[in-house]
């Protein structure tokens, strides 16, 4: 995967092997400097400003995209693609799709990065395209904010978003890497890829706080906005940090002069490769295929090197296969939690955080096992790790819901508490009487209201509807929350959308022309604050009203519990609280929801093993198994990234390092489609707790294929190269 999903903790030199690969064309190596830290320190201090500055911006643009990197295309998309899925078509598959919609992005990301490399290495348009790039991952990430206002057709159209972002982010982030050689010395690379790991995982970090505070807000106060409304800032807000923070590049980085031997123009689109003159064509797109097909002759020719050293050769599999399994677990993890586990959207905040906390000291930590067991051994641990992290996910179930457990003595079963804003955290539909209106009100499972479950035209929620819709408050799909397509609303959202981030953007860029310091950091923040309360303000969602809270008269109630024998077919569940004793505490639980886990599948045996034997005697909520996932994540992962890179060092030739590194790279991109390719196939065949199990089982084969290479050969075999290279030794 890109160094994008979950990367931010994923340890300094998995960041530094993202800065290294960014390029098939990259003619700089960033191995370790074999200067002393103080020398490279020195180094760094004897820039002068306009360097310095320079620097700055490039660190501060690795600060700005990680709001796409960890909000948008870790946390929130996932989640909200899968749910909407979900009520679109009245299933719990929306995972699957996503899997195949991220292999789609994906596939269109390995199509076109070695093209953008070979561009971005030989002509001084870096800033150009960046730039292109960047203003299609901002507009895109605001636009998704918008998908929700589609109705039913929502998922589809937030697809198309999240591809056409995706592609601008990762497009961008092809040249943006391409900038680091020019920045500093050779010898000072390592350290400058640290600080832009430091930067860009401090940046997602505190957008991630804020992000959290936002979707709990409604819960605390803080905020009086329904669900789609909060969604749609937290796009807009990530779109604005990637633009306030990352324009500081364009401001202060300049265009690295290189020397080029790419012609774009209309009458000599060429390119010189070693002694030959290559055409590429007369107009962009036979210019762009020109400079894919050079790309990936280059990949060719690097796979048939690497061919001749067995035990580099041999590495490079196990790569492919467990860096493939390892990805694919941290794109799917929010997806997964919305379709299997029903998750609160705010704990895949939760669980990144939870990641990137960790991951910094463990790292740190197996570097220090690496040095004192070897760097084989400290990889196949993070990778054993890994298959139990995946294992026990398969296991993860959310506890039976218990429709009589009253712990603290007030009636109301534990299970079935609302909040005063209508919030309930278990059951998916409460009832609970109201002695003074003498009516049934109505909580829903965050929140999000029947509209917000279920759309008026899904299929398959067709038996719930049927059997109980006449007895529900009713139904108001004139809003935007779900229902039909609302076409008409959703493209008004988008044009809105796109006039505050342009109006809220420009104000941003106009404070930073001011060159007012913190002054202006602080001015840009209230500005966009104020913004946001305008803009809840003209979509009504400054104030709520607590009078208008959804009822059912008794006698609806007593119709609704006689219902509950008419069908298990759905993926809901309803409890009844208080007021008539003939219907008190009844409750029903569909054959599908996800407290159901014996649903027929293969492995469902092992959920319910699980929680009979572990989360339920311990009181292990499902939110609580999301957490402890985020610490076992937090363990391995960055070790993992930080150990493949030093192994591959290790067994490649000093001499051929660029050369090497980017194949390295490019395998990379191609695992992130593989893995996601593979999830969508075996849930859809079988269920998403196979797809789980089925990247263990791939993990597990790199993690076996590892455990059988020869280090010691490989790196004699590198070393031979090398001598071969400097003329120590005869060439054969």
């Amino acid at each position: 995967m890109l160094p994008a999903a979950m990367a931010a903790g994923a340890g300094c030199n998995a960041k530094r092997e993202a800065h290294m690969c960014a390029s098939m064309t990259d003619g700089v190596s960033v191995s370790k400097s074999e200067t002393e830290p103080a020398v490279v320190k020195q180094s760094l201090a004897d820039m002068n400003d306009d360097d310095k500055k320079a620097l700055k911006g490039w660190y501060f643009f690795d600060w700005a995209n990680q709001a796409y990197a960890l909000t948008v295309m870790t946390v929130i998309a996932p989640a909200l693609m899968a749910g909407l899925y979900n009520k679109a078509t009245g299933t719990q598959t929306g995972d699957a799709f996503y899997a195949m919609v991220l292999t789609l992005s994906m596939f269109f990301v390995i199509l076109t990065a070695p093209a953008l490399g070979v561009i971005a290495d030989r002509m001084p348009i870096k800033k150009k395209l960046l730039k292109w790039y960047t203003v299609v991952g901002i507009a895109f990430t605001a636009l998704m904010g918008a998908a929700p206002y589609f109705g039913s057709d929502g998922y589809m159209i937030l697809a198309v978003m999240f591809t056409i972002g995706t592609i601008g982010f990762t497009g961008g982030n092809v040249i943006y890497y391409s900038f680091m050689p020019y920045l500093s010395d050779r010898e000072n690379q390592d350290q400058v890829s640290t600080w832009g790991y430091m930067y860009g995982f401090m940046g997602g970090s505190i957008l991630l706080i804020f992000h959290l505070i936002i979707l709990l807000g409604g819960d605390y106060g803080i905020h009086t906005w329904d669900t789609n409304f909060t969604i749609a800032v937290v796009f807009v807000t990530s779109a604005l940090w990637w633009w306030g923070f990352g324009a500081l590049m364009f401001k202060w980085t300049p265009e690295p002069e290189i020397s080029s031997d790419l012609e774009w123009d209309s009458l000599r689109g060429s390119l010189f490769w070693g002694r030959f003159r290559i055409s590429l064509g007369k107009n962009n797109v036979s210019r762009f295929i020109g400079a894919a097909t050079i790309a990936y002759g280059q990949v060719y020719k690097t796979a048939k090197e690497i061919r001749k050293f067995k035990v580099l050769a041999f590495f490079l599999l196990a790569y492919l296969l467990f860096y493939d399994g390892v990805n694919t677990i941290a794109s799917m993890a929010s997806a997964f939690g919305e379709s299997v586990l029903r998750l609160d959207p705010s704990m895949n905040v939760m669980l990144l955080l939870t990641v990137n906390i960790v991951a910094i000291p463990m790292t740190f930590v197996f570097g220090k096992l690496a040095n004192v067991k070897g760097t084989k051994f400290a990889l196949m641990l993070a990778l054993l790790i890994y298959c139990g992290v995946a294992v026990a996910a398969a296991g993860f179930a959310p506890l039976e819901l218990d429709p009589k457990t009253d712990d603290n003595g007030d009636g109301v079963p534990d299970d079935a508490k609302v909040t005063e804003e209508g919030k309930s955290t278990r059951y998916d539909f409460v009832f609970t009487w109201n002695e003074d209106s003498e009516l049934y009100e109505m909580g829903t499972l965050y929140g999000r209201g029947y509209e917000g479950w279920i759309a008026e035209d899904s299929e398959g929620d067709a038996a719930f509807r049927d059997a109980f819709q006449e007895h529900f408050p009713e139904t108001d799909y004139s809003v935007e929350d779900s229902g039909e397509s609302t076409l008409g609303t959703g493209l008004i959202v988008c044009l809105f959308i796109l006039a505050m981030v342009v109006l809220l953007g420009g104000g941003i860029t106009w404070l930073q022309e001011r060159n007012m310091g913190w002054m202006g950091v602080f001015a840009a923040f209230l500005l966009v604050g104020v913004g946001i309360f305008g803009a809840s303000f003209l979509a009504g969602q400054a104030t709520e009203d607590k009078g208008y809270v959804k009822t059912i008269t008794e006698e609806d109630a007593i119709a609704l519990v006689a219902a509950f024998d008419n069908t298990s077919d759905h993926r809901f569940s309803i409890i009844v609280v208080g007021g008539h004793e003939a219907i008190a505490g009844s409750s029903e639980v569909g054959a599908t929801h996800p407290t159901m886990v014996d649903q027929g599948g293969p492995v469902d045996w092992w959920a319910s093993t699980m929680r009979s034997k572990v989360w339920a005697p311990l009181g292990i909520s499902v939110s609580m198994q999301w957490i402890i996932l985020g610490l076992f994540v937090g363990c391995a992962m960055g070790s993992a990234g930080a150990q493949a890179r030093s192994m591959f060092s290790q067994l490649t030739p000093k001499t051929r390092t660029s050369e090497f590194f980017g194949f390295f790279g490019f395998l990379g991109k191609s695992a992130a489609m593989i893995g996601t390719a593979l999830y969508a196939i075996a849930s859809t065949t079988f269920d998403s707790r196979v797809a789980l199990l089925s990247v263990t089982v791939v993990i597990l084969a790199g993690t076996y294929l590892t455990s059988r290479i020869d280090l010691e050969e490989g790196i004699r075999v590198a070393e031979e190269e090398d001598a071969r290279a400097s003329g120590e030794i005869p060439v054969e």
